[in-house]
C-alpha cells in the first residue's frame, strides 16, 4: 500500500486528488493550515489531516519525517497547495508579494527536498507532482 501526501488536500482540486488516491487503496495525508470543516473521504475511506504552513521549511521537514514514522513511507508527494487571490498590482503590497511567492513557487520547493531522503530509500515506485495554474501562461493584470 501506497502513502500519498497532498498539500492543500482539503477541498478543491486537492480534495479531488486525495478522493482519486483513496479510490485506488493508498493511505493519504492531506495538509494545509485549517482543518477541514468535513473530512475528505471516498468509497469508505478517509484522508488523515495533518496541520502544516507549506511555506515554512522547517514544519515541512518536521511533516515529512512525521509522515514516515507514522505511516512507514512516503512515496507520492502532490505539491498542490497554491493560489493567488485576486489583486491589480498597484494595490499589492511586498509582503502579500512576498506570501505568493512563498506559496506557489517556494513550497513547492521546500515540500519536495524535504520529502527527498524519505522518498529515496523506498524500495518502490515514488513520485513528486507539481499542480501548475493556467496563471503560469495566462497572467492576471
Amino acid at each position: 500500500m501506497s502513502v500519498a501526501v497532498v498539500t492543500g488536500g482539503t477541498r478543491g482540486v486537492g480534495a479531488g486528488i486525495a478522493r482519486a488516491f483513496l479510490r485506488e487503496g493508498a493511505d493519504v495525508v492531506v495538509c494545509g493550515r485549517n482543518e477541514p470543516d468535513q473530512p475528505v473521504e471516498a468509497e469508505g475511506r478517509t484522508a488523515r489531516y495533518l496541520a502544516l504552513d507549506v511555506r515554512d521549511p522547517e514544519a515541512a521537514q518536521e511533516f515529512c519525517a512525521r509522515v514516515r514514522r507514522e505511516h512507514g513511507a512516503l512515496d507520492v508527494l502532490v505539491n498542490n497547495a497554491g493560489g493567488t487571490p485576486f489583486r491589480p498590482l498597484a494595490e499589492g503590497e511586498a509582503r502579500h508579494h512576498t506570501r505568493i511567492i512563498e506559496l506557489n513557487l517556494l513550497a513547492p520547493l521546500h515540500l519536495s527536498r524535504a520529502a527527498h531522503p524519505h522518498m529515496r530509500e523506498q524500495p518502490v515506485f515514488v513520485a513528486i507532482v507539481m499542480v501548475g495554474s493556467v496563471s503560469g501562461t495566462r497572467p492576471s493584470p
